[in-house]
């Protein structure tokens, strides 16, 4: 059975969360949830959950959701948008906004 998700997953292995709902924290917070209730549900999966579950520990962990809320309210919830996370070469999380509405 397939699983389904809150958010997508673009062939260059980034992940495109949906805010709107929610702001952007909780957007993030959902799909760790998500990723890694799937990885303990199913031993066999992909790399690419580890790679997502990993991505999405490093933005909740290094982002000031305070800060970036405030500078960009669009991510603050109520206005509906989609988010790109992506790996930095520096080993840091990127994100953009890739459509807002």
């Amino acid at each position: 059975m397939a699983r389904s998700f809150s958010f997508d997953v673009l062939s260059d292995g980034s992940l495109v969360l949906t805010v709107g709902e929610c702001c952007i924290q909780t957007a993030a917070k959902r799909a760790h949830r998500e990723v890694t209730a799937a990885l303990l549900e199913d031993r066999a999966v992909t790399a690419t959950l580890e790679v997502l579950a990993d991505m999405l520990e490093r933005f909740l962990l290094g982002t000031d959701f305070s800060v970036l809320r405030a500078d960009h309210p669009e991510l603050a919830g109520g206005t509906p948008c989609r988010v790109r996370l992506h790996q930095c070469e520096n080993g840091s999380v990127g994100w953009s906004v890739v459509d807002s509405r």
